[in-house]
């Protein structure tokens, strides 16, 4: 099995189509079901089932599309660390990663404090641009949690509590306090103008799923969102 494989596979069982996952990867049809029929071989199982035009997980299938999106995330993630090593330049603050369904990203940062304020960056940056948001207000928010996971996954929703609750939206992220169950954070942007913003994607949630927080050349953490 090799990461060529994996990544045809992933691609197929996130589209569903041997034919849209071709034009993805810039490959031939013929060229994805050879990958993914040699893959099935070296398992010994059937990953895809074909109902009609379209193409569903088996049981294997599914699990081991559990399995892709870590391992593709995974060597995503050493390829970036490697090569900022190599250059002698930082990680980028974060990085959008595939997963079915919903969206991703890994932040990096010197600190945890970094990282979770270039989580928060990367979630929003789902949501609307950047520079669409103006820095003109100022928002206290405090979050606690039983651990560091729940922690980020409680700071991450608090936002979007702002943002779909006080229609708020958050631009900058000052991380003042962070204890192993508490964080304290000042938050910058502006009220919501329908006239002048442009939404991208309705984050509904951070989540649990394939959380990781680590610490390699630097911390990071693993997080998907619900859209």
């Amino acid at each position: 099995m090799t990461l060529h494989q994996l990544r045809v596979f992933h691609t197929v069982a996130r589209l569903g189509s041997f034919s849209r996952a071709a034009e993805e990867l810039g490959i031939s049809q013929p060229s994805v079901s050879i990958q993914v029929g040699d893959l099935e071989r070296d398992l010994g199982v059937e990953l895809f089932a074909q109902e009609g035009r379209r193409v569903l997980l088996t049981a294997a299938g599914q699990t081991l599309q559990e399995y892709a999106q870590r391992i593709l995330a995974l060597s995503e993630e050493a390829v970036s660390a490697a090569r900022a090593a190599g250059s002698g330049r930082p990680a980028p603050p974060f990085e959008v990663i595939d997963h079915t369904a919903d969206v991703g990203i890994i932040a990096h940062g010197q600190d945890l404090a970094e990282v979770f304020a270039n989580a928060a960056a990367g979630m929003m940056s789902f949501v609307i641009a950047r520079d669409a948001v103006r820095s003109v207000e100022t928002r206290q928010v405090v979050v606690t949690a039983d651990d560091r996971d729940g922690l980020l996954v409680a700071w991450l929703n608090e936002l979007l509590v702002l943002l779909n609750g006080d229609g708020f939206i958050p631009r900058e992220f000052h991380i003042e306090r962070l204890e192993a169950t508490r964080l304290e954070a000042e938050v910058v942007g502006e009220p919501v103008d329908p006239q002048r913003h442009h939404f991208r994607l309705d984050v509904k949630a951070a989540t649990y799923h394939q959380l990781e927080i680590g610490r390699n050349h630097g911390w990071h953490a693993r997080v998907i969102f619900d859209v």
